[in-house]
């Protein structure tokens, strides 16, 4: 009962800690957030006396406008990234799944011809990519 209970509370801990280290994101996210408003809020009003109001206003907008684009094709990629690897990761599965009690079994009788059947696998993977 004593390592149960230990465990139990060691888990409770650990969530705690998650959680206020999630807080402390949270939080620092929210700063950042102000920081770049007052940031646009400057370089709007260093941009008046040269451009005036609306002029200011649309080059903060357009830098705004340029930086989400950019935000947007770094995320397109990584998308396009991860949709491949779990493409990659989908078409090996069903193969590891049939082949794992097999391999189990060969382990036992042939371990060396367990270890070329990997290698070979391993090299079709790699040829895929």
């Amino acid at each position: 009962m004593g390592l149960l209970s230990s465990v139990a509370s060691g888990g409770g801990a650990v969530v705690k800690s998650m959680g206020t280290a999630a807080a402390l994101y949270a939080c620092s996210a929210a700063i950042l957030l102000i920081a770049v408003v007052f940031a646009l809020l400057a370089g709007f009003f260093a941009l008046v006396p040269h451009v005036g109001e609306v002029g200011a206003a649309l080059i903060v907008a357009g830098a705004l406008v340029v930086v989400a684009v950019i935000l947007a094709l770094i995320a397109m990629a990584l998308m396009r990234r991860a949709k491949q690897r779990a493409a990659a990761f989908a078409s090996v599965a069903p193969v590891a799944a049939f082949a794992a009690p097999l391999a189990m079994k060969t382990a036992k009788r042939a371990p060396a011809l367990l270890v070329l059947a990997l290698l070979a696998g391993g090299f079709l993977i790699a040829r895929r990519r």
